[in-house]
């Protein structure tokens, strides 16, 4: 029988900078990132439950769980939530490049790449602000969501 399962079950060491997974414990997702000295991290991202939206980076409790990574994953702005700012979380878009930022404290953030995981920055006047996306995977043409920013609330 074949399992039509897009998903690698892997540690965080086998998540690449970048990559999307879900964390098998409790359900939550992530996006796997960097500091300026290599440390990885994750960009974990506020469940139903959470008490705002906001992203915070974790650095700790990430290898001693399977994890859930999806290669194939990608990340979908939805058109009408674009804001003519890039002031607060979300997914932010300069150019051709993608940025989320992640917060160590809730004052103090610091913006990743999506697709390389690594720092950067960006300048805010230069950029816009999706605050509503999608991550999710092609399946037989048809986009299926996995999660979504901000989640729904939970009942």
């Amino acid at each position: 029988m074949q399992v039509d399962f897009s998903g690698v079950i892997t540690g965080f060491d086998g998540v690449p900078l970048g990559g999307f997974f879900q964390f098998s414990s409790d359900g939550s997702f992530g996006i796997c990132v960097a500091d300026n000295d290599g440390t990885r991290a994750t960009l974990a991202l506020p469940t139903p439950h959470s008490k705002n939206h906001t992203i915070w980076i974790q650095t700790g409790g990430l290898t001693h769980q399977p994890l859930i990574y999806f290669p194939d994953a990608v990340l979908r702005p939805k058109q009408s939530s674009c804001a003519p700012h890039a002031i607060g979380s979300g997914l932010i878009c300069a150019g051709a490049q993608h940025f989320i930022r992640g917060h160590e404290t809730q004052f103090l953030h610091k913006t990743f790449d999506v697709d390389s995981g690594l720092i950067a920055s960006v300048a805010d006047h230069e950029a816009v602000l999706f605050s509503e996306w999608s991550a999710g995977q092609v399946v037989d043409g048809e986009f299926e969501e996995l999660y979504s920013f901000p989640p729904n609330k939970a009942p």
